[in-house]
């Protein structure tokens, strides 16, 4: 006995549709708040549509009056045209020399206007859609954990805000309009058909399944290409921001061919998948063609049986051949946005997968206006997501409220990763920090962070003006006298004032146009102005020269009084006044004590101290 195979590509192919059906009804929900004007669109295609019906159906009061027909009346337009209007003493043919082209007029004037208002609200809310999409997944890319930024490229997220946004757009506006405007169509012909002649309407609705099966088959490259052109997109875009980012690095290194031959590898992959779809897009059409051409000439040749030719009049037939010749327009149309409908599908797919990703943990409760500032590190382990070597390794240490903590070491120690956890961008694997005695996992977190300020190496600056930049976020609340004393003590108000707006003046991209002292000094005002009970320095005085190194440091000294204040830093300056130094190495603390408790010890510090610790 044979035994039957289980059929798991149906099971697959059901999922799919499924997939496919769930991906569309949540796109759809987006056009609830705007269902009124969504209802006016399908108001506008069912005119449309019934303009198509009545072009046909006007070809029978045509034919039929030529013919004297007994029929003349039977037919939707003449119907309408005998009741309310009287031929008199006219013939057939006089009264559809009148009637026809007034109903020619009348039609194509309620067809255009259907056609406009469909067309203009479907756009309305399609692009309301794409904006409301767009800004919930650029919304939730602002509150996205740390891990999600180390998962993908800069360019990759970028293209999932911009391509894929866009390809959504297509499915939405685009594909959405001629699935609901020819899909209205195709139901209004259908039911004509049905009205003139359910026997024959039979015969063309055969070969319904077996377009169905071509546009399903298709369907399933449409959606594996779109995938494969969209994580293409996140590659061309990324070689093309390193590319223009780094162009300084580029050039003095030589390196235009190895960047153009990255970028041209991902464009040729990304010109292959495209081909690939266009491939599958062009064979469906003809084919879907052909089918609508064998089930017209099946119809007709039916159609002229004698049997059935004595139902019709002449004018009947040719208004169901007009009719069912129209059908070929609006399903191929239907056939061809399947590309259009899957790349949208498989965009939605990735940015639902976006939006239902998540967001940073905050479920701590504690708040306080300004916490004093001491903080508190037991047991700390810590390796980066998807990563098995450890960064921390049981990391121990005290810092008292108001002192400075300098943390020294090798690259790759651990300096950067743990002040990255005391501003909780990760969560440790185990072990705690407290903050005067609270788990930071407690504190709300933005309330957490409104207690900590930090100048990094790699300075962040916006393209938007100085004043801003320094008084950035909920800093824009500290008035204009605090952001010039901010600048002024930051030892940036000289150079700022040189510029040709002064603090009005508009920065190039990422501080394009600055030097990267002044980068720092705009970016240590901004920790100045917001005067947080905790100030870490990555770095801070790395891109200054020794002058303004001085002159910084003067300022420093002053912001860092009474304050807590963790110092990473190579250099001798930043590092030899700390009331304490930490020195790591291998994800550890390995000593502790002061600049000259650590050099008398003779261990790493030392050792670091006399191979790059010099003025």
């Amino acid at each position: 006995m044979a035994l039957t195979p289980t059929p798991v590509n149906a099971r697959r192919q059901a999922a799919r549709n499924t997939s496919d059906w769930r991906l569309y009804r949540r796109l759809l929900h987006y056009v609830l708040p705007h269902w009124l004007l969504f209802i006016l669109s399908l108001l506008g295609y069912v005119v449309y549509a019934l303009g198509n019906v009545l072009l046909a159906d006007i070809m029978q009061f045509l034919l039929d009056s030529l013919n004297n027909s007994d029929q003349v009346g039977s037919g939707i337009v003449s119907g309408i045209a005998y009741r309310f209007f009287d031929p008199g003493n006219m013939s057939d043919v006089e009264f559809a020399r009148i009637a026809v082209p007034v109903a020619l007029v009348v039609m194509a004037f309620f067809r255009a206007t259907g056609f406009f208002l469909g067309n203009y609200f479907m756009s309305y809310v399609a692009r309301a859609l794409i904006h409301t999409l767009r800004c919930e997944l650029f919304d939730k890319m602002l509150v996205a954990p740390s891990a999600y930024y180390d998962a993908y490229t800069q360019g990759a997220l970028v293209s999932k805000v911009t391509f894929n946004v866009e390809q959504v757009s297509g499915a939405v506006t685009k594909a959405l309009k001629i699935v609901v405007r020819e899909g209205i169509t195709v139901l209004a012909l259908l039911s004509y058909l049905l009205y003139l002649n359910w026997r024959l309407c039979l015969v063309f609705l055969a070969v319904t399944p077996i377009i169905a099966l071509v546009v399903t088959y298709v369907g399933r490259h449409f959606r594996r290409y779109s995938r494969r052109i969209q994580s293409s997109m996140g590659d061309v875009t990324q070689v093309s921001g390193e590319s223009i980012g780094g162009f300084r690095e580029i050039r003095i290194f030589s390196g235009q061919r190895q960047q153009s031959a990255r970028f041209e590898a991902a464009s040729q992959y990304n010109r292959l998948q495209n081909l690939k779809l266009a491939l599958a897009e062009g064979l469906s059409t003809p084919v879907i063609q052909t089918l609508l051409a064998l089930a017209l000439a099946s119809m007709v040749w039916f159609a002229l049986d004698p049997s059935i030719l004595a139902g019709f009049s002449a004018g009947s037939l040719v208004a169901f051949l007009t009719a069912a010749a129209q059908l070929g327009k609006p399903i191929r149309q239907l056939s061809e946005v399947q590309s259009v409908i899957q790349r949208g599908l498989a965009a939605a797919e990735d940015i639902f997968a976006q939006l239902d990703g998540d967001e940073e943990q905050d479920r701590g409760q504690y708040q306080i206006a300004r916490a004093e500032g001491g903080l508190s590190i037991r047991g700390l382990c810590f390796s980066y997501p998807g990563t098995e070597q450890p960064v921390l390794e049981n990391v121990s240490l005290d810092i008292a409220a108001g002192s400075t903590v300098a943390l020294v070491g090798r690259s790759g120690s651990g300096k950067s990763t743990l002040v990255q956890l005391i501003a909780r961008f990760y969560d440790p694997d185990a072990g705690e920090i407290k903050l005067d005695g609270i788990p930071i996992q407690d504190y709300r977190l933005a309330n957490l962070r409104d207690q900590l300020a930090i100048v990094s190496q790699q300075v962040t600056l916006f393209r938007d003006t100085v004043y801003n930049n320094i008084a950035y976020g909920e800093l824009a609340d500290k008035g204009e006298a605090a952001v010039l004393a901010a600048a002024e003590a930051g030892f940036a108000r000289e150079f700022i004032d040189a510029m040709p707006e002064g603090f009005q003046t508009m920065l190039g991209n990422d501080g394009g146009g600055l030097s990267g002292g002044q980068r720092q000094r705009i970016a240590i005002s901004r920790a100045i102005l917001k005067d947080a009970p905790v100030l870490i320095l990555d770095e801070a005085t790395s891109a200054l020269d020794n002058e303004s190194e001085h002159r910084i440091q003067q300022a420093l000294d002053n912001v860092m009084a009474n304050r807590t204040t963790i110092v990473i830093a190579h250099r001798l300056s930043t590092v030899e006044h700390a009331k304490l130094i930490a020195v790591m190495d291998a994800g550890q603390i390995v000593a502790t004590g002061t600049h000259a408790e650590l050099l008398a010890q003779g261990g790493l510090y030392a050792q670091l101290y006399h191979q790059a610790f010099t003025d």
